[in-house]
Order: structure tokens, then sequence, then C-alpha cells
């Protein structure tokens, strides 16, 4: 998340504040940052596909409890 400008409105200061804790809501439930994932995709394989949000999600829930093979990823590249 980018950020907060220094002159920033209240209203961009709640948003901002939600925001993050969202983002860590969901770090702490090891969902991750789809942002960040595309933004590591482009930056790191730009030659690999990259997974749509419903993938993405799929594949970080399966690393967090355990997928149907058993096996367990952390890295959806």
């Amino acid at each position: 998340m980018k950020p907060l400008p220094e002159h920033a409105s209240l209203k961009q200061s709640l948003q901002y504040g939600l925001g993050m804790t969202a983002q860590t809501l969901r770090l702490m439930i090891g969902v991750g940052d789809y942002d960040a994932y595309v933004a590591h995709m482009q930056g790191h394989h730009p030659d690999a596909p990259v997974l749509d949000y419903a993938a993405w999600y799929r594949n970080r829930v399966e690393a967090r409890y355990g997928g149907g093979d058993g096996k367990v990823s952390r890295c959806p590249c």
C-alpha cells in the first residue's frame, strides 16, 4: 500500500487506515495481498502467467490450510 501523503484529508486518512487494517487482517489469516503478488510476478517473472484473483485466493488458502493433494506450497509462481 502506498504511504499516506503528509497533508491528507480526514477522509483519505480513514481510507488509508481501513486499507491497512484490511491488509493486516488478510496477512494474519495467511491470505496475502493480491496486488503485491501481481507486482512480484510482473517484476520477477514477466514471462509467467499471472493468476486471476479467484485462482490466487484458492492457492493461498490451500497453501495455508493444505490442498487436496496433501502438498503445501508457499509460492504461487
